[in-house]
C-alpha cells in the first residue's frame, strides 16, 4: 500500500483555510471595523431609538456590503463565505439584534448568485436592502408539518422562502409584501431581537401569495440552508468573541478583596474557558464556510457545527453574565442584552440544523435504513 504524503492526506481531508488575513481582506474589513467601533458599540449601553437606528442603517448602506455580496458578473465583488464570516464577526461587536437587523438580506444576496431570476427582485441599488428602506429576508419552512419560525424585519420588500415541494424536491419562492402581511400579524409570544420579529410560519402548503418561484434540483436546497446558517452562526460566534473581550475588560477593572477579580482563580479559569471556546467557534464556522465555497461540504458537517455553535455560544454568554456578577443580570447591560439575543438566534440556527439533518438522512437510503435498524433495536 503506498504511503501518503502530508499534502495528499490534507487534500483528502478537505480544504484548509488560512488564519492569515490578506491585505485585500484587511482593507475590506477596516471600514466595517470602524463602523462597529464608532456606530454600533456605543449603542450597547442604551436602547437604539428609531432615530438612531435609522441613522445607523443609513451609514451601513454606505459600507458597500450589498455590492460586495453580488457576483462579479452582477457588478459586485463576489466575496466568498469566509470573507462574509469576517464581516459579520466585526458587526457583532455591537448589539447582536441590531447586527442581525442590518444584515438580514445578506443570505438572500448570496443565493441570488446562482439564481438569475432573483435579479428581478433586487433593487437597482442593492445597498437599499441593508439601509432600512427595503430588505429581503430568507426563511426555511420545515419539510414536515411542524411549526417553523422566521426572523422578519419591520420593513421588507418581500420574503424569500425555501419550502418543500415534493418528497425529495424543494421550491424557492418569493412572497410579495402583501402576502407577508398575514405572517406579520402573528408574532411569536417571546418576541425577538430589536428590529426583528420572530414569526411562526404555517405549513408551506398554507402559505399563499403571488410572486416568482422555481423548483430546485435535488440537493440544491443545501447551499441555501447553509448560507442562512452561516449568517446566524457567524453572528453568534462574533458576539461570543465580543462577550469574552468584555468579560476580560470588566474583570481587569472590577475589584474585590482589594484586587481585580481577574486575579481570583475561579474567575481566571472561567475566562480561560471562554477564550478557548470562542476560538473553537470561530474555527468551526470558518471550516464550514471554506468547504461551502469549494463545494466539498460533507453530509452532517453543517448540522454538527450548528449544534456546537449554539451550545458553546450560550455557555460563553452565560459565563460572561456570571463574571460581571450582579451587573451582568441588569437588563440592557451588554452581557445580559447579548445573551437574550443569542438565545433567539440560537433557536433559529438549531431549527436549520434539524431541517438539514433530516433531509440528509432521507437522501441517503443506507443511512436511513441503519438509523431505523438502530431505533428498532432499542
Amino acid at each position: 500500500m503506498p504511503i501518503q504524503t502530508e499534502t495528499q492526506a490534507a487534500e483528502q481531508a478537505g480544504p484548509i483555510f488560512s488564519l492569515h488575513i490578506s491585505d485585500d481582506q484587511r482593507q475590506m474589513l477596516e471600514p466595517v471595523r470602524r463602523f462597529a467601533r464608532e456606530r454600533l458599540q456605543p449603542l450597547l449601553n442604551e436602547a437604539a431609538t428609531d432615530s438612531r437606528r435609522q441613522a445607523t442603517m443609513h451609514t451601513v448602506s454606505q459600507l458597500g456590503l450589498g455590492g460586495a455580496m453580488m457576483s462579479e458578473r452582477q457588478g459586485g465583488l463576489g466575496i466568498q463565505a469566509f470573507e462574509l464570516c469576517l464581516l459579520l464577526e466585526e458587526l457583532a461587536n455591537g448589539p447582536l439584534g441590531l447586527a442581525a437587523e442590518l444584515t438580514v438580506s445578506l443570505p438572500a444576496l448570496a443565493v441570488s448568485r446562482d439564481h438569475e431570476w432573483m435579479n428581478r427582485l433586487l433593487p437597482p441599488d442593492t445597498e437599499a436592502l441593508l439601509g432600512g428602506q427595503q430588505s429581503l429576508p430568507l426563511a426555511v419552512a420545515a419539510p414536515e408539518q411542524r411549526p417553523t419560525f422566521a426572523l422578519l424585519p419591520r420593513q421588507s420588500s418581500g420574503l424569500l422562502l425555501l419550502a418543500p415541494d415534493t418528497a425529495d424536491r424543494w421550491r424557492l419562492r418569493w412572497l410579495d409584501p402583501e402576502a407577508m402581511q398575514e405572517l406579520l400579524t402573528k408574532p411569536a409570544a417571546d418576541s425577538a431581537t430589536e428590529g426583528l420579529r420572530l414569526v411562526q410560519l404555517p405549513p408551506a402548503a398554507d402559505i399563499h401569495g403571488t410572486g416568482f418561484s422555481t423548483a430546485l434540483p435535488a440537493g440544491a436546497w443545501r447551499p441555501v440552508v447553509v448560507w442562512q446558517g452561516l449568517w446566524l452562526a457567524r453572528l453568534l460566534a462574533g458576539a461570543a468573541r465580543a462577550a469574552t473581550a468584555f468579560a476580560f475588560s470588566y474583570a481587569q477593572t472590577r475589584t474585590a478583596f482589594q484586587r481585580p477579580i481577574i486575579h481570583h482563580q475561579a474567575v481566571s479559569l472561567k475566562l480561560a474557558d471562554m477564550a478557548i471556546a470562542t476560538d473553537g467557534l470561530r474555527l468551526q464556522v470558518w471550516d464550514v464556510a471554506t468547504r461551502l465555497s469549494s463545494h466539498s461540504l460533507p453530509k452532517g458537517h453543517f448540522a454538527a457545527m450548528a449544534r456546537q455553535v449554539v451550545s458553546a455560544s450560550l455557555e460563553i454568554h452565560r459565563h460572561a453574565v456570571q463574571v460581571c456578577g450582579g451587573h451582568g443580570y441588569v437588563e440592557g447591560f451588554p452581557p445580559s442584552r447579548r445573551f437574550q439575543d443569542a438565545r433567539v438566534l440560537g433557536l433559529m440556527l438549531l431549527e436549520l440544523a434539524q431541517t438539514a439533518a433530516q433531509e440528509e438522512l432521507h437522501s441517503d437510503p443506507a443511512t436511513e435504513a441503519a438509523a431505523h435498524a438502530c431505533k428498532d433495536g432499542l
